[in-house]
């Protein structure tokens, strides 16, 4: 029989996977905002180019930043494995709790990786609207007041998943403690 550290370090891999895949979807993205800067160059002055090209540095960063995770994942997790089961000392009566517990650490840091593209993005965003001066900057104001509350609840609940998610254990498991 497997222990239930055992799913955890494969459900890291598969995740790990997953992260790679969703990495090389978004580098799409940045390319088709790239070559966005070809078309824009002759609308923004000198100084909104430049910002604006400086902030689109700053997004090529997380389709990097998602892979280098995702071979990460793939290869060990070995800091999220011992980051994830600092809390695991408990003796729960259980399997069921203890993959409960395992899997929704998995969630949590699906949740971590799913919010790192809108947190660049926004970041991005910030950094370019901080220094237009010319040209109408309302869509990505916009996109910014519209994602950052979803992305940091996204980042914060990852987090406590990750961390512990007692709570979520209490409510599933309320009549076996």
């Amino acid at each position: 029989m497997f222990q239930p550290t055992a799913f955890f370090h494969a459900g890291l891999k598969i995740i790990g996977v997953l992260t790679i895949i969703w990495g090389l979807t978004h580098v799409v993205t940045v390319v088709y905002s790239f070559y966005s800067v070809l078309n824009l160059s002759n609308l923004m002055s000198g100084s909104d180019l430049m910002n604006y090209r400086l902030s689109l540095i700053f997004q090529a960063a997380y389709p990097v930043l998602l892979l280098a995770l995702g071979v990460y994942l793939l290869k060990s997790g070995a800091a999220i494995i011992q980051f994830a089961s600092r809390g695991l000392e408990e003796n729960y009566e259980d399997k069921a709790g203890e993959l409960f517990i395992l899997f929704m650490k998995l969630a949590g840091l699906v949740l971590i990786i799913y919010s790192i593209p809108k947190a660049f993005q926004i970041v991005a965003n910030v950094m370019f609207v901080s220094s237009a001066k010319l040209i109408d900057t309302s869509i990505q104001v916009d996109f910014i007041i519209h994602n950052l509350v979803i992305t940091v609840i996204q980042l914060l609940l990852g987090v406590y998943l990750l961390k512990s998610g007692k709570v979520f254990h209490k409510l599933g498991f309320a009549n076996l403690l």
